[in-house]
């Protein structure tokens, strides 16, 4: 595969960074994962908006563009001949003040119909700038997937100390009331996903109300449905879900349906809107 890294394309195995990277040393650095279709990266400036203001939390000069962004994938997607991928955007400092940016991609595969999660209490600081925002300082979450998906599961799904629900360690999580949807309020600590806020939008469009919360466990008993959602699952129901000895099942309840079919609509919407917007890839 190739990749672009410091304004060049090239294999993924000659792509090589300083020793002195802050993210390599300390974690201190930022990414993002983008969904493309049909060439186009879904929502990227809810991306990109998100990018700009964690380097700003956490004390990190921006100097990149939307546009330099865009272009930068185009030539990435062109290198491996694809169209549709997952694109992950990795933006970290060095010592000397000056900045790496990586983009790599690699095929989405084949998503199934629904997810399973087991639950782990992980207790952190909720103001903590490595929760608040996506940066590279990941290990928890890392070691907490790769336990999930050895145990047979789709992902974890974090718990605080005061046992309410906070996300997955790569999504966002919602549950299906009798009459409303509950999720995580970002006071929680969570990630303000990109894909979670197009569903607040859709929701408030749709008449469907989602309230945010602190969600106790014990919301999974009364739970009808619950799903998750991430850029590059979109909505994902949840069928199981693993908390201690308990497990919980679930059905996809109307909400989740009718939110996808709709998430499902801005989608080829944003492509047939970009298809035709010319980027500059001369940089």
């Amino acid at each position: 595969m190739y990749v672009f890294l410091n304004g060049q394309i090239i294999k993924e195995e000659d792509a090589k960074i300083s020793i002195t990277d802050l993210s390599y040393q300390f974690g201190y650095g930022l990414f993002e994962t983008i969904l493309c279709r049909e060439g186009i990266p879904l929502f990227i400036e809810g991306h990109y908006k998100r990018l700009s203001h964690s380097a700003r939390d956490i004390g990190m000069t921006f100097p990149v563009d939307l546009t330099d962004i865009q272009s930068w994938i185009k030539q990435v997607l062109s290198a491996n001949k694809l169209t549709s991928a997952r694109i992950k955007v990795i933006v970290s400092k060095r010592l000397e003040d000056k900045f790496n940016i990586l983009i790599m991609t690699s095929n989405i595969g084949t998503l199934p119909a629904s997810y399973s999660l087991i639950c782990k209490t992980l207790i952190r600081d909720p103001k903590s700038i490595s929760f608040r925002n996506k940066t590279t300082s990941r290990a928890d979450s890392f070691v907490a997937y790769k336990e999930a998906i050895e145990n047979k599961f789709n992902d974890v799904l974090y718990l605080n100390e005061k046992n309410e629900l906070v996300e997955c360690s790569r999504a966002n999580i919602f549950l299906v009331l009798e009459d409303k949807i509950i999720t995580p309020s970002l006071e929680s600590g969570i990630l303000s996903g990109v894909t979670r806020s197009k569903i607040l939008d859709i929701a408030k469009k749709e008449d469907i109300h989602i309230e945010e919360k602190n969600v106790h466990s014990l919301y999974l008993n009364k739970a009808q449905s619950v799903f998750a959602t991430n850029a590059i699952i979109g909505i994902m129901p949840i069928s199981r879900i693993k908390l201690n000895e308990k497990e919980y099942n679930y059905q996809t309840h109307t909400f989740i349906t009718k939110l996808k079919n709709r998430y499902d609509i801005e989608v080829q919407e944003y492509i047939r809107k970009n298809k035709n917007t010319p980027v500059n890839i001369s940089k």
